[in-house]
């Protein structure tokens, strides 16, 4: 393996992709225009399904591989797909890792890859002249589809995933994170946070990450997007070559329905100076679902920048923590409205009593037409900076073919959330959110609690 396992599974934080514009100030909101993004559709002859957009500014060509690979398609031995994923690059039928990395490197192109619960997505970043993509193309195929999967790396990228999963565990916001999913998904696929386990890991065998490549990185199982200086026939030959080369006829099984699980109170003792909190509730809405673009807005009314609500009140009005976000979490089966801040020790239960009443208050009364605006114009900005350039364009393209979203998606996206009120935010949250529900998590030292400081603002 080349390259350090960063991420190899982590929950999803937020299936939505508009989020991230920290404060609107010196922004000026009423400026945007709706974005005219022409998307070209197609499927291939094996079953791929493909979108393309043609950018002409740069001389730079991005494409995004989704495959339905994650770490949900391997729960009989945990860990397996995340292996097949970083085993790719370890060389090929016809080159070594090592030879794959210096072609790469010489051609300036970038390969980067992820592991997630519901999907494994490999992407490829080259300049547009022929020669050269040709050539960094003909590397991607050859690594994607003739995989070598030699045994000694495999030993070491096993070694390599149980170190990191060894250094998740001892993070406090990511052990929060998967304490909540154990709880939230136990018995069901997405219950396994990190991906894999170190029994799963140590059952596998070479055999059997070749036969987990065979099926789940099937043309059939895929969904790729390209961006950048194509013209569409060009772009369908590299859509061609790809699926054309890639194993045929195989595609993901349905995930079961989320069971619902009873409210918890969860507490992991760590040594440290902070503690990391959290608070979620589960939210089986779909991101296709009509009421999903809703709970977006509610989300970033809630939790999304200094001026949201939850940073007024515990950052700037009482000084308890330094930031406190709100996100959600969409899947295919289930996904959950989460609440996330780190704080000193003994003001943990206070501060969970407080972002209690905080969203319990939002629920029952909504979101004003101030902060609704404001919530609308962040979304427009990040979306219009994420069509301006190749690669956020193209994570964004992925993200809404994952999401089942129509191909008219972005350029229909702001005048969609200009039709929701506040009435309409308030309804789906009472509908969608349920407190009785609500899962705390907390990671840190357990000391005695005090209560939270006066405020005089």
């Amino acid at each position: 393996m080349n390259d350090v396992i960063t991420n190899v599974q982590q929950p999803d934080t937020a299936t939505s992709i508009y989020t991230g514009l920290v404060s609107a100030h010196g922004v000026d909101l009423d400026q945007f225009d709706t974005p005219h993004t022409q998307v070209q559709a197609w499927t291939t002859a094996a079953g791929t399904g493909v979108k393309f957009v043609e950018t002409r500014g740069l001389p730079i060509v991005d494409v995004v591989l989704r495959f339905k690979a994650g770490t949900t398609q391997d729960t009989s031995q945990p860990g397996l797909a995340a292996l097949t994923l970083y085993m790719l690059d370890e060389g090929s039928q016809r080159h070594t890792a090592g030879q794959q990395a210096q072609c790469m490197e010489h051609l300036g192109a970038i390969m980067e890859k992820q592991v997630r619960l519901e999907h494994a997505t490999l992407s490829l970043r080259s300049v547009s002249s022929k020669a050269t993509l040709e050539q960094a193309l003909e590397l991607f195929t050859d690594l994607l589809a003739h995989p070598a999967f030699p045994t000694p790396a495999l030993e070491k990228v096993k070694r390599q995933m149980l170190q990191h999963d060894a250094s998740r565990e001892r993070m406090p916001r990511l052990r929060a994170r998967s304490e909540v999913f154990r709880h939230l998904f136990n018995g069901h696929p997405y219950g396994n946070p990190l991906g894999s386990t170190p029994q799963g890991l140590a059952s596998a065998t070479v055999d059997d990450v070749r036969e987990f490549h065979q099926r789940a990185y099937a043309a059939s199982n895929l969904e790729m997007v390209l961006v950048g200086d194509l013209s569409q026939t060009e772009a369908q030959a590299i859509a061609h070559q790809l699926s054309q080369a890639l194993p045929q006829g195989w595609a993901a099984t349905d995930l079961p329905a989320v069971p619902s699980a009873p409210p918890a109170t969860l507490h992991i003792e760590q040594a440290g100076t902070s503690a990391a909190v959290l608070l979620a509730l589960p939210m089986n809405v779909p991101s296709n679902d009509p009421e999903y673009l809703a709970l977006v807005l509610a989300s970033e009314v809630l939790g999304a920048g200094l001026e949201s609500r939850l940073m007024i009140e515990l950052r700037q009005r009482r000084g308890l923590t330094y930031g406190i976000y709100s996100s959600i979490s969409a899947m295919r089966a289930g996904g959950l409205f989460s609440i996330e801040w780190e704080i000193a020790p003994p003001l943990v239960q206070g501060s969970q009593e407080l972002v209690t009443t905080l969203l319990g208050d939002f629920i029952d009364q909504g979101p004003t037409q101030a902060e609704l605006d404001l919530a609308r114009k962040q979304l427009a900005g990040q979306l219009l900076r994420g069509v301006a350039q190749n690669k956020s364009l193209a994570a964004l393209l992925t993200e809404i073919t994952y999401q089942q979203q129509p191909a008219d998606q972005l350029n229909t996206y702001i005048e969609r959330i200009s039709r929701l009120t506040p009435a309409d935010i308030r309804a789906v949250m009472q509908r969608r959110l349920d407190l009785s529900y609500k899962v705390l998590a907390s990671v840190g030292p357990q000391v005695d609690q005090q209560p939270l400081p006066a405020t005089d603002q």
